[in-house]
């Protein structure tokens, strides 16, 4: 695969990946540039399994993968370092405040906690949720929970966004 980061975000060659007996990837290989995408596809067609892989989260059984010019199995840290990720599923705690949840993911990242904080407050702006940043993240209704996981996911300004939602979390996210 290319080093070229500039004009590959991200490469997978010949990725294999089974759970037992079900083949979730067979030698998927794809090349993906800059610009807006969207992933399509049924239940069960290897779309998380991909992400996950892209991520480092689970390790592809063959194959290779590159994110931004970075292997995968190499450096996964770096490569989450640089990428935001929007999630489907709910990954917020109960009895904290959006404000503490975005600047915490900052703090994930490597952010000092004080540019964490002043990031959060900015990105939550630019979200539209400056109003109820102190509220309890359980208090949200599900449009404002997908802006928060949004702010959550751009507080390093990464290189890569990728946002896992269904057409409905979509329709969610634009209603607020």
């Amino acid at each position: 695969m290319s080093d070229n980061h500039t004009s590959i975000l991200f490469a997978l060659e010949k990725v294999t990946k089974s759970y037992g007996t079900i083949i979730a990837l067979n030698e998927l290989s794809v090349r993906v540039s800059p610009g807006a995408i969207g992933l399509l596809g049924p239940n069960g067609s290897g779309k998380t399994t991909m992400i996950r892989t892209l991520l480092g989260l689970i390790p592809a059984d063959g194959g290779s993968a590159q994110v931004l010019g970075m292997d995968v199995r190499r450096e996964p840290l770096d490569i989450r370092r640089r990428i935001g990720f929007v999630p489907e599923d709910e990954c917020l705690f109960p009895g904290v405040a959006g404000i503490e949840f975005v600047a915490y993911a900052g703090e994930l990242v490597g952010m000092p906690a004080k540019d964490a904080m002043q990031r959060a407050h900015e990105v939550l702006d630019y979200v539209g949720m400056t109003e109820v940043r102190y509220r309890k993240v359980e208090s949200y209704s599900s449009g404002m929970k997908q802006r928060l996981k949004l702010a959550a996911a751009i507080i390093h300004d990464p290189q890569l966004l990728i946002l896992y939602l269904s057409r409905l979390k979509i329709e969610a996210l634009n209603a607020g």
